[in-house]
């Protein structure tokens, strides 16, 4: 077993087969959806990545959202500007490059998606205020780094934003965990709102900020806040608000730490139940 030292409270930390003292929510999130694939992309190390027009535009999107957070602006010109120059790198606009997606893929050209992108970020100011009243921003991208009890790893995360706004009964605040989210112009269905990977990493957020802070469980709520693409405006944005009481995070933290038992062990096994967007599908990793 290798070992490292946590520079914060000098604690020995053991090093999972990844090489990493710590555990983040897309590697539970992985490992939960597939072992086999955890495998391969965490410990092999073997990179399949492939440009998306998904992830460029929702890391400029993210990017905006957490400059209005900070500094109550954004550089729109700068974030355009790199949404265009992605799909020109890509060829994203280029019939050779959409042509070969998935049926369900919908050829939009980037001017779409730059007003999409502005108009997200022009209704969001809006949608804080009308939803959180007095609404302050306690922390844009918040990084989290906290012990497991019971477990020689750590939990690792980065919060898209941390909002206080006051309690609408008597005195005091309520803190509220954000996560952005872009998504298609109808939102989430149900079944997606209630999936346990997905509201699983608010729930461990929730509870690992909750330590760090001091703050009691019972004066923190989550959601994630929907983006949609196309969306009308003025009816862009959508709170998804997470339940995240003690069955929700013991149910959670079970699935945290399985994994990390079972990454330790090396125990890995196929779930052809998710194959069908793996970037492994059909490859000599996964034949």
């Amino acid at each position: 077993m290798l070992f490292c030292i946590n520079e914060n409270t000098d604690k020995k930390l053991s090093l999972l087969p990844t090489g990493k003292p710590h555990v983040s929510f897309s590697e539970i999130k992985c490992w939960k959806e597939c072992s086999w694939r955890h495998k391969l992309m965490y410990v092999d190390k073997i990179d399949m990545f492939e440009p998306s027009p998904f992830l460029d535009f929702g890391t400029a999107v993210h990017e905006g959202c957490e400059t209005l957070l900070e500094n109550n602006t954004i550089d729109k010109k700068k974030l355009l500007t790199d949404i265009a120059d992605a799909w020109e790198k890509h060829g994203f606009g280029k019939p050779e490059w959409y042509e070969k997606m998935p049926g369900w893929y919908k050829h939009v050209p980037v001017e779409e998606w730059c007003e999409w992108a502005e108009n997200m970020w022009d209704d969001i100011p809006a949608f804080l205020d009308d939803t959180f009243p007095g609404w302050k921003t306690i922390k844009a991208e918040e990084k989290l780094y906290e012990d497991i009890e019971g477990s020689d790893v750590k939990f690792k995360g980065f919060i898209d934003a941390v909002i206080e706004v006051p309690k609408k009964r008597g005195s005091g605040s309520n803190y509220w965990i954000l996560d952005w989210k872009t998504a298609q112009s109808y939102g989430w269905r149900r079944q997606k709102k209630q999936d346990i990977l997905m509201t699983a990493q608010l729930i461990l957020y929730k509870h690992f900020w909750s330590r760090k802070h001091d703050v009691p469980l019972k004066d923190i709520r989550c959601g994630f806040i929907l983006l949609k693409r196309g969306g009308t405006p003025g009816r862009i944005c959508e709170l998804v608000t997470v339940s995240a009481g003690s069955k929700s995070l013991d149910r959670a933290l079970k699935i945290m730490n399985s994994m990390i038992k079972m990454v330790k062990k090396g125990f890995n096994l196929k779930n052809r139940n998710s194959c069908d967007y793996c970037s492994y599908k059909d490859t000599e990793y996964c034949p």
